[in-house]
């Protein structure tokens, strides 16, 4: 009885020296495999899993603002904004609907509720909110926004062109966005309205 109870130490200090002894050796081989090949801490340095974490980070301040201010429209949209870049859609559509709840004129929610409608496949959802938004604030970056997705997600070319159309006829648009309008009219007008929902 007495030798089990000295040899239990022994045994756990001698399996303790061995992992410590195993975890060196990876320790070593993980350095000079990093001397090796520089690339691999390049490699490191961006590891998406890292980035997740300093966005649930950043998500978890504002959450945690929002609950000390929940009538801060600007941190409500933030945290959407940051739900959205992570792809919790549901969290983005709850957070969303709260903003819409607090002040249902900025247009600013309901932007963001159609693009969440849009990325889980609710186009005709998405395209509700958007039409929404025109209706507090036109806007030819919406006006894009939904002749696109009339055109290629709803089978509807004619309503897809007129907001496009709609889009360029708006004063201040960019130079870019313009471009990009002009594109897709140009590209819409010539495609066979069967030919519409290719994109769907």
């Amino acid at each position: 009885m007495t030798t089990d109870t000295h040899a239990t130490p022994l045994l756990q200090r001698l399996i303790m020296l061995s992992l410590l002894a195993g975890l060196l050796i990876m320790l070593g081989t993980a350095v000079w495999q990093r001397i090796q090949d520089p690339e691999l801490v390049q490699q490191v340095a961006h590891n998406p899993a890292q980035h997740s974490q300093e966005e649930m980070s950043a998500v978890g301040r504002l959450m945690e603002q929002v609950s000390q201010n929940p009538t801060d429209m600007d941190t409500l949209l933030s945290l959407v904004n940051a739900l959205v870049k992570m792809e919790n859609w549901e969290a983005a559509e709850n957070f969303a609907q709260r903003a819409i709840e607090l002040d249902a004129k900025d247009p600013r929610p309901l932007h963001l509720l159609g693009i969440i409608q849009h990325s889980t496949d609710r186009h005709a959802d998405a395209a509700r909110s958007l039409e929404a938004v025109i209706a507090l604030k036109d806007d030819p970056s919406v006006r894009y926004s939904l002749g696109v997705l009339y055109i290629y997600y709803l089978n509807d070319k004619e309503r897809g062109l007129a907001q496009l159309r709609a889009g360029l006829s708006l004063p201040g648009i960019s130079d870019s966005l313009r471009k990009h309008l002009e594109s897709e009219l140009k590209k819409g007008e010539q495609a066979p309205a069967e030919n519409a929902a290719d994109g769907q």
